[in-house]
């Protein structure tokens, strides 16, 4: 009797720091979430050793004609070469996916304000924006960020691959998914490196906002 009343006086005790460490992890889930809600600029690095990587290096991605490009040095809405990403985390809204990934959002306008998804293109390999419409059929995540929340990542890899459009001498975004240098969907000779995309956070701006 005595050793069961012990059992019974001990269970709100045993709830209670169950409830608490369930209280600690939400709280910490809430603050990830709040972290990963701040807006942030997508800037390029670059460690490879060429001439070329000046155009490329320190630059900051700009969305245009559906797909992701390298714009200026510090770029700043309006700019003439596109509209200067502004990327927050959020999840992809498909329940067919399982479990439900990370997405990566970015404002696309101003006037009127919209929001996109920037997402992998399944044919070519492109780093393109659109509606879930249009990002539902290809690789929409998951996206995140490296340990210290300073890089960005997709599917816990950095393969992230600036390829030169031949006829604009332009910089556009590739995903290497296979790491293979993007055989087959490359023709030989495109100039390309391979970069990693760093996150630049844009003081007190949140996403959705």
């Amino acid at each position: 009797m005595v050793i069961g009343l012990l059992i019974l006086t001990s269970i709100p005790t045993v709830t209670g720091v169950a409830q608490a460490i369930h209280g600690q992890k939400k709280h910490k889930e809430r603050e990830k979430d709040a972290r990963r809600m701040q807006k942030f600029y997508i800037d390029v690095s670059c460690e490879a050793q060429n001439s070329r990587i000046r155009e490329i290096h320190e630059k900051r991605l700009v969305l245009r004609d559906d797909r992701v490009w390298i714009g200026p040095h510090e770029a700043l809405n309006p700019c003439k070469e596109g509209y200067v990403a502004e990327a927050f985390y959020i999840e992809y809204p498909d329940n067919e996916r399982v479990p439900v990934p990370m997405g990566l959002v970015s404002q696309v306008r101003d006037d009127p304000p919209l929001l996109n998804w920037i997402y992998v293109d399944k044919d070519t390999m492109e780093l393109k924006y659109g509606n879930k419409s249009a990002s539902i059929e290809h690789h929409v995540g998951p996206w995140d960020w490296t340990e210290d929340e300073q890089r960005i990542t997709f599917d816990e890899s950095e393969a992230f691959v600036a390829v030169e459009d031949t006829s604009t001498r332009q910089w556009q975004l590739y995903y290497d998914m296979e790491n293979d240098g993007l055989n087959g969907f490359l023709a030989k000779g495109r100039r390309r490196f391979q970069i990693k995309l760093e996150r630049t956070l844009i003081p007190g701006a949140e996403g959705g906002k």
